[in-house]
């Protein structure tokens, strides 16, 4: 099998879900004969270098690229260089950032290039200006992979080709989160233990989460809830638990190296998020057979099968997220079936194995294809002459 080298390049500000991925994504494509060059932007004013730290502790090869707030060509030029370096043979990007600085050093070297679409959020206005950018870049990659059906439709909505879009779902090391032990350094013994892995982000429920404990707290006054993760939203959950009553109850525990023991240590896993691609987490949580219950958002429902492999609720639903949540705690032995079939769920779809054959068949498609069609200049030019002094680490 001849090798494929990929650049992958990706702009962090910390270690969530679609770096998760890509170390994953990684770490299992050389039996698939890809060799990865990890590139990661470091980004001027707000640096952020755990995904680095991360990358080399698994023993992968990374660099960074630094960038400052405005469009930066200087970056684009580095890039370039890598490409050269390396006989790199195609440019995979993550993230918006990396979506426009990949794309202007494909354009350049005359290179093919793809993206994974995380969580994309299209047309919405949070982003204004850079979302334009995006999709005006993605319509003339390559291909484009989205973590699930319902990440594919927004590209479609958004006037991205049919034929360059392909769903890929998120793959992991089941047997990296099978038989870990509780972590020792969260004191939670003879509790109930409910667990979030989750950036501490405002989307991803917590508000109903803790509305949801502070009646649970009625049924099980030992429950302890960890919430481990950091982000943006930190100071305003924490101004929660205190409203709420749970400081002694709710542990932000930050962020741990040890995810197989997180889980361990945990009796039911929760993601109450507002939307979502496909949730690393989840699938870690289901390697580790824990049941979860999670909202009825993004691609979570073809994973989770209500009843069968855990338990689903509509986003924004404190009640039922305290119903399901208290119907698990209630019955250590449904907990056990619900998790037992999570882990053969996850361990027949999900494994990180199978997501890297399958992005090793779309380099080899896109290898086959003619090479990246251009992109008018005058669009180009919208790159250097915007202001992009907000364009940072929220990219990844």
């Amino acid at each position: 099998m001849k090798p494929v080298k990929v650049l992958q390049l990706i702009s962090s500000g910390g270690y969530y879900g679609a770096e998760n991925m890509l170390l994953n994504l990684c770490a299992s494509q050389e039996k698939t004969g890809c060799q990865n060059s990890l590139l990661l932007f470091y980004n001027v004013h707000v640096p952020n270098i755990e995904f680095y730290e991360r990358a080399r502790s698994r023993g992968l090869s990374v660099r960074m690229v630094h960038c400052k707030g405005r469009a930066d060509w200087r970056a684009v030029r580095q890039i370039e260089e890598y490409l050269r370096e390396d006989s790199i043979d195609l440019i995979h990007t993550h993230g918006y950032k990396a979506d426009l600085y990949g794309f202007l050093a494909a354009w350049r070297s005359n290179k093919p290039v793809v993206a994974t679409c995380h969580n994309w959020v299209g047309g919405t206005a949070a982003l204004g200006i850079y979302n334009q950018l995006d999709r005006l870049a993605l319509k003339r990659f390559n291909a484009l992979a989205a973590v699930s059906d319902e990440v594919a439709q927004r590209l479609l909505d958004a006037g991205v080709p049919a034929e360059k879009v392909t769903t890929i779902a998120n793959g992991i090391n089941v047997q990296a989160f099978a038989g870990g032990l509780p972590l020792s350094t969260i004191d939670v013994k003879g509790s109930k233990v409910v667990g979030v892995v989750a950036r501490l982000d405002l989307q991803k429920g917590f508000e109903y989460l803790l509305r949801a404990v502070r009646e649970l707290c009625k049924i099980f006054p030992e429950l302890k809830v960890v919430i481990v993760g950091e982000g943006p939203d930190r100071k305003a959950i924490e101004d929660m638990v205190k409203e709420y009553g749970l400081q002694s109850n709710v542990i932000l525990a930050g962020q741990q190296s040890d995810m197989p023991g997180v889980y361990a240590a945990m009796d039911v896993f929760v993601l109450p998020s507002l939307n979502e691609g496909l949730p690393m987490t989840i699938l870690e949580a289901m390697a580790a057979s824990k049941p979860v219950v999670a909202t009825r958002v993004g691609a979570i429902p073809s994973v989770i099968k209500d009843g069968e492999n855990g338990l689903l609720v509509d986003p924004r639903d404190a009640n039922g997220l305290c119903n399901a949540i208290a119907s698990l705690l209630s019955d250590p032995n449904l907990c056990s079936r619900m998790g037992e079939r999570a882990h053969d769920w996850v361990s027949a779809n999900y494994t990180s194995e199978a997501m890297a054959r399958k992005y090793r068949k779309l380099y080899e498609e896109v290898l086959g294809r003619p090479m990246l069609a251009t992109m008018p200049s005058h669009r180009l030019d919208d790159l250097s002459s915007n202001d992009h002094s907000n364009i940072d680490a929220r990219g990844a």
